[in-house]
């Protein structure tokens, strides 16, 4: 499937030649410092006054500087990066910081984020982010993947000061936590500097890249020398011993990870018995859908590494290689990294406990900012059965347009199937729209994908336009529209009809939603209104929601409510609970309730109950983990079972 990269790739040279060229990326020159800075926020110390900080922050809507500016400097020795932002604010009273928990999202809190690509791509593919709250709690993605233990996903440093007009950040991001390229000469890195004001909701920029991400946009870390010697351990372990006690019965489960760093861009990693016990995963919905539901996966054998192995999004014929399809697994293996600056490749096989034996590989290229290409395949063998599954895409943009192709042929020893599709589409700062055709022929699903429709022939339109509101109540608004046309091969409607809805967010964090949804299947038509308010949007510590659906689903009348809220009590303690209710054929119901206690950043005690249609489940947890060192979790019942289970299950984790 490469040939057709290269094939298209004198092409692209001479389209790109012919585009129209973009604005000039804000540049920024590296300054070597004699004494790092002490992390403490200050930003009158030696190390940060004879640097130039830059400003000029756009607001990543509109495009235009912001009223509350931002100053940046950035440092560096052989040892770390160093990151300062100054947040001017004009009412510095109403700075929100909220999270206290590493590793969360932090929405509608005052955040800023300091993302770099090393390898000065233009292409985003290799960007790292690192980002910290007005009170100090950090989240980070670093570039290769993810990991939950501290020593592995990477160690790095922080501290904030509030100040009479703001608030201040300062970062310490050491280079062995960085895939880099080693050089004698001095570099140029892509960077950019991001800031979100809660109360006027805003998300500003120092490089403008717009809402859609241009990677050509991002500014220029400009004549940067890493250091040549690289002080990571090239050698890491993690292990688990998880013994318990199931229904009476004595249990013992233990795994080790082996992590080996062949260079700076490349990583092997070998799992025996890898960790899935008590990992939490996402609980399926009780409102009614067309097709199989897609479930995100959160164990950490599939979470490593994770960038390297995502050709291709959901919202197309489907996903090549969908981890929930894998059970519990004796031995796995993966294989991640750079190539070179614009190619990478991720590599994984698996034996399950089943006796299956699955891999699935993924090279993708980038060629400057707007030319990007990907060839996978899967294969999956038990036994008699076989399937193999090859397939590859590739996206071209000018300026705001692009078009993109994907396709896939399935291999089975019996039959041969394809399946794939060609997109063309607008992605402006307010407005993105497409048009795409898909094709999926009648027996085409490979046993590790997810394939929503088989059998599917014809196209959709999707359009989205966002904007700010200047003055009045509501502060933004968002309205979709889709159109989907597709047919069996014998000519049958498979879905066919319009759906369109509006969203609107109110200064003070209301959110208003209504959706229709008009559209034929061939067994039944939907014809319903959605809809939807939120109070306090974007806190999760104070939130309350209500969705109500009425109307047909599949020709048959149908009512769905969902009652949801959430509360932080006494600063610690996390209240929730969720109703669901759908009045249909047949009917289903769904109660989830949470009650967790935030004891410390790093210690918790929650516990979860869950009822879908008389079915029961209950699970409590202590967890004392996310720093360095010994990790502990003690688990009462199985988080992931339909009904309750007289588990209890002790679990400590290593990493050395």
């Amino acid at each position: 499937m490469l040939f057709r990269l290269a094939r298209l790739l004198p092409i692209a040279v001479s389209l790109a030649a012919g585009a129209i060229a973009s604005a000039q990326a804000p540049q920024l020159a590296a300054i070597r410092c004699a004494h790092p800075p002490k992390m403490d926020a200050s930003p009158t110390e030696p190390t940060w006054q004879g640097i130039v900080p830059v400003t000029n922050f756009k607001d990543a809507t509109t495009g235009k500087p912001v009223q509350d500016q931002t100053e940046c400097r950035v440092a560096y020795d052989d040892d770390s990066l160093y990151v300062l932002f100054v947040c001017h604010d004009s009412q510095p009273n109403r700075v929100i910081g909220r999270e206290i928990v590493p590793e969360a999202q932090f929405n509608g809190e005052d955040t800023v984020t300091f993302s770099i690509d090393p390898y000065n791509t233009r292409s985003g593919s290799s960007m790292s982010h690192f980002s910290v709250n007005a009170i100090n709690t950090r989240t980070e993605t670093i570039a290769g993947g993810h990991s939950s233990k501290a020593e592995w996903r990477g160690i790095w440093d922080s501290a904030t000061r509030r100040t009479t007009d703001g608030y201040v950040v300062e970062m310490r991001i050491p280079w062995r936590i960085l895939n880099y390229p080693k050089s004698l000469k001095p570099v140029d890195m892509d960077i950019n500097f991001d800031r979100y004001q809660a109360w006027t909701k805003t998300s500003s920029q120092w490089a403008y890249v717009t809402q859609n991400f241009k990677p050509e946009l991002l500014g220029l870390l400009k004549g940067i020398t890493p250091p040549t010697h690289d002080a990571r351990s090239r050698l890491q372990f993690l292990a688990y011993d998880a013994p318990g006690l199931d229904n009476g019965v004595l249990t013992n489960r233990a795994g080790l990870d082996a992590r080996y760093a062949i260079t700076n861009e490349q990583t092997a990693l070998l799992s025996i018995t890898p960790d899935f016990i008590n990992i939490e995963q996402q609980i399926a919905g009780v409102d009614f859908i067309h097709t199989e539901r897609f479930l995100s996966d959160a164990r950490p054998f599939f979470t490593e590494g994770g960038d390297f192995f995502n050709p291709i999004g959901m919202y197309e014929f489907g996903i090549p290689f969908y981890s929930q399809r894998i059970g519990p697994i004796n031995v796995g293996s993966k294989f991640y990294g750079q190539l070179s600056p614009s190619a990478k490749l991720g590599a994984m096989v698996m034996n399950e406990s089943d006796g299956a034996v699955d891999s699935f590989s993924n090279y993708s290229l980038n060629v400057g900012s707007t030319l990007s290409g990907s060839a996978f395949t899967t294969t999956y063998d038990l036994g008699s059965v076989h399937d193999e599954l090859v397939g590859d895409t590739v996206t071209k943009r000018w300026g705001n347009w692009f078009v993109h192709n994907s396709t896939a042929i399935e291999d089975n020893g019996q039959t041969r199937e394809t399946a794939g599709n060609n997109a063309i589409g607008f992605s402006g700062p307010k407005l993105f729209s497409e048009v795409q055709q898909i094709w999926v022929d009648p027996s085409f699903n490979p046993p590790l994908a997810y394939v929503p429709w088989q059998n599917r022939r014809g196209a959709y339109t999707y359009s989205n336009y966002s904007d700010t509101i200047p003055k009045g109540m509501f502060h933004d608004w968002n309205m979709y529209l889709y159109t989907p046309d597709f047919h069996e091969s014998d000519g049958t409607i498979q879905e066919r009809g319009m759906q369109t809805g509006v969203t609107l967010t109110t200064r003070d964090d209301q959110q208003f939603s209504i959706n229709k949804n008009l559209i034929d299947y061939a067994t039944g038509t939907d014809n319903n209104f959605d809809l939807q308010y939120t109070v306090n949007s974007s806190n999760r510590f104070k939130q309350a929601g209500i969705e109500y659906l009425s109307g047909t689903q599949n020709s048959m009348p149908s009512r769905y409510l969902n009652l949801r809220g959430s509360y932080r009590a006494f600063h610690r303690i996390d209240l929730g609970l969720s109703q669901s209710v759908l009045v249909f054929n047949p009917d289903a119901t769904q109660t989830i309730a949470t009650i967790g206690w935030q004891i410390d950043s790093r210690r918790a005690i929650t516990a979860r109950f869950v009822e879908t249609n008389g079915q029961q489940n209950f699970f409590a947890s202590y967890q004392s983990a996310g720093w360095s060192g010994t990790e502990m979790y003690l688990i009462l019942g199985d988080p992931n079972a339909t009904t309750f289970s007289r588990r209890i299950s002790l679990k400590l984790v290593w990493a050395f």
